[in-house]
């Protein structure tokens, strides 16, 4: 056990959950967390000019890694703020990103204080889930659930709110731990009866399509979906915001459906 700040411990938090890079915007509402990052060698903090920016950047590294990607915004309010569209993107693509705000000090909300924000209400319609922690202590707690619920099937952002005075506070926190462990994906089972149904309908298809989305792509699928598609020589469509769910070069891959 160590005596750290909740700043500090938010940032060992994410070494324990094996992050090495974190996109964001430097802000007083986290300097904490911004003053231990300087301290961790084994973490790059990769600078934006505006929180929209960064957001889009952790998404496409979730995409790109299969694994969370990081933004943390260092100002309440208005750098809250930047975060929603990104988050929104994320949300339509099933995409892991760990979205982290500063958040105004317990003791001035709901006083009309400066850059207040009722941010649990904004994020909530584009996150999976959105928390604000209300103690130091239980900082580490809910970093780590953060990262389970992103995680977990079916992936997608959340959001993570840490008050000023949560984050100055200090309290003893062990160092180590194990990084949460993602959901191992298994695709639902049909009967041996639909699935001889579903067989004879495209043995008998004259013209058939394959719609391949977020499951597909999410769930490593789509060499069994392009086997699929030669043996019938069949055109296969994306949903929208899952173009890359199968190979963009492939014969067959026929393009996004849609507006």
């Amino acid at each position: 056990m160590q005596k750290l700040s909740g700043g500090q411990a938010a940032v060992n938090s994410l070494k324990i959950e094996n992050v090495r890079h974190v996109f964001g915007l430097i802000g007083s509402a986290t300097m904490e967390m911004f003053d231990a990052l300087y301290d961790e060698s084994g973490m790059d903090f990769i600078g934006v000019h505006d929180e929209r920016t960064g957001t889009h950047m952790a998404d496409g590294y979730a995409r790109a890694s299969g694994g969370p990607g990081v933004i943390l915004a260092g100002q309440n309010g208005p750098g809250a703020t930047n975060l929603v569209t990104g988050l929104a993107q994320a949300a339509a693509a099933f995409s892991p990103v760990v979205s982290i705000a500063g958040a105004l000090s317990s003791g001035h909300v709901y006083r009309d204080a400066f850059q207040e924000v009722d941010q649990q209400a904004l994020f909530r319609p584009v996150t999976k889930k959105t928390w604000t922690v209300t103690s130091a202590e239980r900082v580490p707690e809910m970093v780590r659930e953060a990262f389970r619920v992103a995680m977990a099937h079916r992936r997608g952002p959340v959001q993570l709110n840490l008050p000023r005075d949560v984050l100055a506070a200090t309290a003893e926190f062990p160092l180590t731990g194990q990084p949460q462990k993602p959901e191992p994906g298994s695709a639902p089972a049909g009967s041996a009866d639909v699935i001889a149904q579903a067989a004879a309908l495209l043995e008998d298809a004259r013209q058939p399509v394959i719609v391949a989305g977020g499951g597909v792509k999410n769930s490593g699928g789509h060499a069994p979906v392009l086997t699929l598609a030669e043996m019938l020589n069949a055109p296969v469509v994306t949903s929208p915001g899952h173009g890359d769910a199968i190979p963009f070069g492939h014969p067959l891959n026929a393009g996004q459906m849609g507006p």
